[in-house]
């Protein structure tokens, strides 16, 4: 049986398509879903797995920016609010709402006048698309809902609300329904060169990394949303050409569960805001902002980033006492900032969309919180330059979730009627009308209905919908973006072998050996350990 893959690489082969886009993070998995949309022919190509570089490295918020506001980017702000109001719309699965609590002390860089003034602001840049106002509490009631916060010093506790979201997902997300919509996607695939014809870029000369085997895309435009690699395609296009960008390195961790409340906190030592984050049954705290040493595919968190922000916990909830060795995972990416004369914060997160005099169109700079505006700027100018009749964009009108075609009340009654109502929710919220996928497989095998370790709520089944229905390509893909059994206590070490088995069962000869697939994956979870020194290795998997 052809794989989903192996059928969107035939397809890559087979035609000229009116777009190619190169990249598979949030801002090219958005390109491909609002062209495919209006009805152009789109392909799409990315050399890691989609979300594997930048997109599923982010904080995992969807939110306006509140620390911008000090910069007077009003107008970032205002777009950022807008399109978290449209997300949480088309998503309401993957993005939800987040309160968080700004404790304030004596002597932070922003005392609680400025707080104040710029939680005021926020809302009103909201503009009737807010969650909710926000409050300012007193310190003993921002110690009611946060009682490990440190109570020298608390002068008063800023609360609001933004968006909490699952990044790799949604990436995904725009993918499949762009699949869904006629696009050719295929991950693993790298771009080795352009093609040029009568003075204009016509498609790229590519590799598929999990076979070998190169072959041309050809298509009357090509889109560049490498992110921060970026820069590299548009050296193919016209050598020489100056960078456009000044990528910086940021870092998250992911910790025992620390809090109840998600905080916003205030660095001490400079002027970053650090968030400490509630991720299902752990916290993810992040994030760090440097410079970008060595490849971007190998960025891993150092000890003194590490040091930096476990200080930072520590001070605002000292009962803590965390250590390096309380970490649990840790992971890093590079932002694709725009180069600025400037502080890197105040340039942070505008985009551009530039024409190179062969006719590449490059996507730079942004925010994942703005993808969906950034893709629609990039596919009006695609229209334009095409010259063809299309579609308005509808990206902010129409749902995320997966078209499958027609399900019945029966077939739905027929499948659901084995399940336990909790899981079926949970499938749900996870995968939208996509659970009817994971409850066929099911009905065919009831032994893939239990879960896959003791640690997680993961069915088998849903790794297994990963493999045949999600184009994952490796053990990697499944548990570090597919699911987040890779961000948790047992690293997904205890499911290993179910993991290598089901590849074996569903993926047949298209994977690697299972005993490759294993040790790739243990060399992704070494890396996040580096910063402990001596030999990477990744924890033990838990009895």
């Amino acid at each position: 049986m052809i794989s989903q893959r192996e059928a969107g690489l035939a397809r890559l082969r087979a035609r000229t398509f009116d777009v190619l886009v190169i990249g598979g993070g949030i801002v090219g998995a958005g390109i491909a879903r609002d062209a495919a949309m209006r009805g152009l022919s789109v392909a799409l190509v990315e050399q890691g797995d989609f979300a594997s570089g930048t997109s599923s490295k982010t904080s995992k918020l969807i939110h306006g920016g509140l620390r911008y506001l000090e910069h007077g980017r009003l107008r970032l702000v205002f777009e950022s609010l807008r399109e978290r109001s449209a997300l949480r719309a088309i998503a309401p699965g993957l993005v939800h709402p987040l309160s968080l609590l700004l404790p304030v002390y004596a002597g932070d860089r922003r005392p609680v006048w400025k707080i104040r003034a710029g939680l005021w602001l926020y809302d009103l840049l909201a503009v009737g698309r807010n969650i909710r106002p926000h409050d300012l509490l007193s310190a003993r009631r921002a110690v009611s809902r946060e009682p490990g916060l440190r109570l020298d010093g608390l002068r008063a506790g800023g609360l609001f609300a933004d968006c909490q979201m699952d990044d790799a997902r949604m990436c995904l997300a725009n993918i499949l329904q762009a699949v869904s919509l006629g696009a050719a996607c295929a991950n693993y695939v790298r771009v080795r060169a352009l093609l040029k014809t009568d003075h204009r870029v016509c498609g790229g000369a590519v590799e598929d990394l999990l076979t070998g085997r190169t072959f041309d895309v050809q298509a009357r435009i090509v889109v560049n949303a490498a992110g921060p690699w970026a820069d590299a395609i548009r050296q193919m296009s016209v050598a020489g050409t100056p960078a456009r960008l000044a990528p910086t390195k940021g870092i998250h961790l992911v910790l025992p569960r620390l809090a109840r409340q998600a905080l916003l906190v205030q660095g001490r030592a400079d002027a970053r805001m650090l968030f400490i984050l509630p991720w299902g049954d752990y916290s993810l705290v992040g994030t760090t902002e440097g410079p970008v040493r060595g490849p971007l595919e190998a960025l891993a968190a150092g000890a003194e980033e590490v040091g930096y922000l476990l200080d930072g916990v520590n001070r605002v909830l000292p009962g803590l006492h965390l250590d390096a060795d309380d970490v649990i995972a840790t992971f890093a990416g590079a932002r694709p900032l725009l180069a600025f004369a400037g502080a890197a914060t105040s340039a942070s997160r505008g985009h551009a969309v530039n024409v190179d005099p062969w006719g590449l169109v490059s996507v730079m700079g942004g925010k994942f919180t703005t993808y969906r505006r950034m893709a629609q700027d990039a596919v009006d100018l695609l229209v334009t330059r095409l010259r063809v009749q299309a579609d308005r964009c509808l990206t902010d009108q129409v749902s995320l979730l997966e078209t499958v075609g027609e399900a019945s009340p029966a077939l739905w009654q027929e499948l659901t009627r084995a399940v336990d109502p909790e899981v079926l929710a949970r499938l749900l919220v996870r995968y939208g009308i996509g659970a009817l996928h994971v409850l066929r497989l099911i009905d065919r095998e009831p032994s893939l209905a239990q879960p896959v370790c003791p640690h997680h709520d993961y069915l088998e089944a849903e790794l297994a919908h990963a493999i045949t229905r999600e184009l994952a390509c490796t053990v990697t893909d499944v548990l570090a973006r597919r699911t987040r059994i890779a961000w948790s206590s047992c690293q997904g070490l205890d499911a290993l072998s179910t993991v290598t088995g089901l590849f074996q069962r569903y993926a047949g000869t298209a994977g690697a050996p299972p005993e490759l697939q294993a040790e790739a994956y243990r060399r992704f979870l070494a890396r996040g350990f580096a910063f402990r020194g001596g030999p990477a290795r990744a924890p033990a998997a838990v009895a």
